[in-house]
């Protein structure tokens, strides 16, 4: 092979390596509550027990997330965390084939900013897309059998009415490729997988095996059926 076409290829290389899936820089996301905030958090919800004697608090409230992860989504289910911000536990079922992207950070944060010293995930027959992002948002996560966990790259669909040009097309690509950082990113940090094979792994495009996903505490627990 010559100078000039490995030149060439090299060239080629530098030109794309921004959207290749192992590429992605490691960092924090900062969707999380440090450590001093949480503290706080947590003792004013514990006060606020203490005043409500009188109600009933459940210990572990249960959170439903079933279907499209939307703006409807997100509301139904901030409400839910607030109704039980005094619960010293949450379970939340998540059975979702994915959806809107801020609509799963809304999820992620309003979860991680509960007062609950207990997050636990309950995982249904889905857990997909912007549904993984939620899950990892819970401490302990349990998978059924059957779940189908998938992490995937983000996409979008350009209106057809629209001219996109090469520049737009790249632009496009780019931020695709900042929001595939953010979320993947998040899922390194919850679960303490090596961003680079959760990279290559989303690009794949297809579910991953339970498996896999308990090897790289994706989940931490899989149900055997009764």
């Amino acid at each position: 092979m010559s100078a000039d076409l490995l030149a060439r290829i090299a060239a080629l290389e530098g030109a794309i390596a921004e959207f290749l899936p192992a590429a992605l820089e490691r960092r924090h996301s900062g969707f999380e509550p440090c450590d001093q905030l949480m503290t706080k958090v947590r003792a004013k919800a514990e006060i606020d027990r203490d005043q409500h004697v009188c109600m009933s608090v459940a210990e572990v409230a249960e959170i439903r997330m079933i279907g499209e992860v939307d703006d409807a989504m997100a509301t139904a289910v901030c409400d839910q965390l607030h109704a039980a911000r005094l619960s010293p536990g949450i379970e939340v079922f998540i059975d979702s084939e994915g959806g809107d992207f801020d609509a799963a950070v809304r999820i992620f944060r309003a979860i991680r900013w509960h007062a609950a010293t207990s997050k636990r995930a309950k995982l249904g027959k889905r857990c997909q897309s912007a549904g993984a992002l939620i899950s990892v948002a819970c401490d302990h996560r349990v998978a059924s059998a059957n779940t189908v966990y998938m992490l995937h790259l983000t996409a979008d669909l350009p209106d057809p009415r629209d001219r996109w040009t090469m520049y737009r097309h790249i632009e496009a690509a780019r931020r695709l490729r900042r929001t595939d950082s953010l979320y993947l990113n998040v899922v390194a940090d919850r679960s303490g997988a090596d961003l680079a094979e959760l990279a290559i792994e989303a690009a794949k495009d297809e579910p991953q095996p339970l498996a896999w996903c308990l090897a790289n505490g994706l989940v931490h627990e899989i149900e055997v059926p009764k």
